[in-house]
């Protein structure tokens, strides 16, 4: 993986993870909204969720120590937790928003 590559690939990963930001955010606003069992499933998912992003931008951020084949295979791997992270998010939202 070339330099430029990982420079992509790093803000790929950085525009993803703000957009994921802004969505669990909103998901901590619908937190005050929720009393009881619910509010609580919700405290436990947004911080699951919020141990996957930290997780995720550790990984991404040893993109730039790494070269060659084993940074595709990390860049393959961070972009497959990002959809992990993302496809999370996603389902928190479905399921509080209501």
């Amino acid at each position: 993986m070339t330099e430029e590559e990982k420079e992509r690939l790093k803000k790929e990963i950085n525009s993803g993870i703000d957009k994921l930001n802004a969505r669990l955010e909103s998901l901590k606003g619908r937190e005050a909204e929720l009393e009881g069992k619910l509010r609580t499933d919700l405290q436990k998912r947004i911080a699951d969720l919020e141990e996957k992003r930290r997780e995720l931008l550790s990984r991404s951020s040893q993109l730039g120590y790494t070269a060659g084949e084993a940074a595709r295979n990390l860049g393959d791997g961070v972009r497959s937790a990002l959809k992990e992270l993302e496809r999370g998010v996603c389902s928190a939202w479905d399921e509080f928003r209501k």
